[in-house]
């Protein structure tokens, strides 16, 4: 027999499967789901064709030498006795959340959280009879992240803590300096802090939480190769944390989380990615074209260099329906906690121009 509470159990979800079968209509611009808007497709078959792996073998060896490869990326900015086994992958930053859940989250278990954030997290501690509870960021602050707020939250109570930066839906970006002075009250508490970074490599790396791994061992920093780097059909999600909390993530994680094809593609873009910088300078330049033409109040808090961010009607109108009906593929933020169907999520696109000229009409 299934349990009553898994019939019955809601996924969160902000994702619209509506519009992703539409996107292939010559009359939408997709701006929903994150990823690279900037990156060609030519450029990553490029990179297809320097692939190393055997179609007939499981994966093992890409694995391995993606391990090497992130290790001499981000070699200017983490511990010097952070090693491979500090590394630990997944599919997709959605799958690690997923097997990390499996081992720290039991009935019963309180994870503080920050509303708005990514709804499936949310799931992942409710799928696991897990109680979540969150700091909300204030509309009278325009939903601006702060940290001194977010630290009175934490008490004894709390086995997990769980924050995005950049924040997903807003786009804001929190210091390093206070996401350490988290980890750090979060330790005297003894609980463990998952910082996600799906978005991370649109700020710089010096701002990234892996620079403090090492230095604390309740922590856990999530990457992924969808956004930034454009591969969401892979899967590709890896981690940085303290070893003994790698250790144990390997005996619960599913192996093979993604194929030595995706692993061996992801190694040539690391090893070529200073090729992407001018998609981060486009992302900047557009959005400071975007927020230029809106009206202050009708974005939240938010930042320049990631390529998502949040914007609001003055009503109570269904802005992501008003953005369909003009041609605007966005996310619904009625599934985020603290947002309502009077607030939708932008990815910005290519043909800017138009979103902007939609934006500027629908949020008169």
């Amino acid at each position: 027999m299934i349990d009553q509470y898994y019939k019955n159990f809601r996924v969160r979800d902000y994702m619209n499967n509506d519009g992703l079968g539409n996107q292939i209509s010559n009359n939408m611009i997709d701006c929903s789901l994150g990823t690279n808007p900037f990156i060609e497709e030519s450029m990553l078959k490029r990179y297809v064709h320097k692939c190393g792996y055997e179609l007939n073998k499981y994966p093992s060896i890409q694995y391995e030498l993606l391990k090497e490869e992130l290790l001499k990326f981000w070699k200017d900015y983490i511990y010097k006795d952070i090693t491979k086994d500090n590394i630990a992958f997944g599919s997709g930053t959605m799958g690690i959340l997923r097997n990390i859940s499996e081992f720290l989250i039991q009935e019963g278990t309180k994870v503080l959280g920050c509303a708005p954030q990514f709804p499936r997290f949310i799931s992942e501690v409710e799928l696991k009879r897990g109680i979540y509870e969150y700091y909300g960021l204030e509309k009278k602050n325009n939903y601006k992240f702060i940290v001194e707020d977010f630290l009175s939250k934490i008490t004894d109570k709390y086995s997990l803590i769980s924050i995005e930066n950049p924040n997903n839906p807003t786009g804001q970006i929190i210091d390093i300096k206070d996401i350490e002075k988290i980890v750090e009250k979060a330790k005297k508490h003894d609980s463990n802090v998952i910082v996600d970074e799906a978005y991370g490599d649109y700020m710089s790396p010096d701002n990234s939480a892996i620079t403090l791994v090492g230095k604390y061992d309740n922590l856990m920093v999530l990457r992924s190769a969808s956004k930034f780097y454009g591969l969401p059909n892979h899967r590709i999600g890896y981690m940085f944390a303290d070893s003994e909390l790698i250790k144990v993530y390997n005996k619960i994680a599913l192996p093979f989380p993604f194929s030595d094809l995706s692993a061996s593609i992801f190694i040539n873009i690391l090893k070529n990615s200073e090729e992407l910088n001018d998609t981060k300078l486009k992302t900047i330049e557009v959005n400071e074209e975007i927020y230029k033409a809106l009206r202050k109040e009708n974005y939240i808090c938010t930042n320049t260099e990631t390529p998502i961010f949040t914007v609001k009607t003055n009503g109570k109108c269904d802005l992501y329906k008003k953005l369909w009906e003009n041609g605007i593929i966005a996310e619904n933020c009625s599934n985020f906690i603290n947002l309502d169907s009077s607030y939708a999520r932008i990815r910005i696109t290519k043909d800017y121009k138009r979103l902007i000229k939609v934006l500027s009409e629908v949020l008169e």
